[in-house]
């Protein structure tokens, strides 16, 4: 289980990392062609796709902690 959570939780950050880069090149492109619309396009719809991917991959990130696995990583708070 720790193995596919590991993999879903790099696969999602990488789609928010690149979703993310596309989302400030098109808002770029828009502002530099003066095109109101492609800043809003990038700004609204695709966005909000990259936000839910963030989170997915935050609750992938989340549940690695509750494998067994995931807790022998993680330090000890009382050391």
């Amino acid at each position: 289980m720790y193995r596919i959570l590991l993999a879903a939780t790099r696969v999602c950050l990488f789609a928010f990392l690149v979703g993310g880069g596309v989302v400030v090149a098109g808002q770029t492109l828009g502002i530099i062609v003066g095109s109101g619309q492609l800043v809003t396009a990038f700004g609204t719809d695709i966005a909000d796709n990259v936000c839910v991917i963030a989170g997915i991959a935050g609750i992938f990130a989340f549940l690695l902690l509750y494998t067994p696995e995931g807790k022998e990583n993680v330090p000890d708070a009382e050391e």
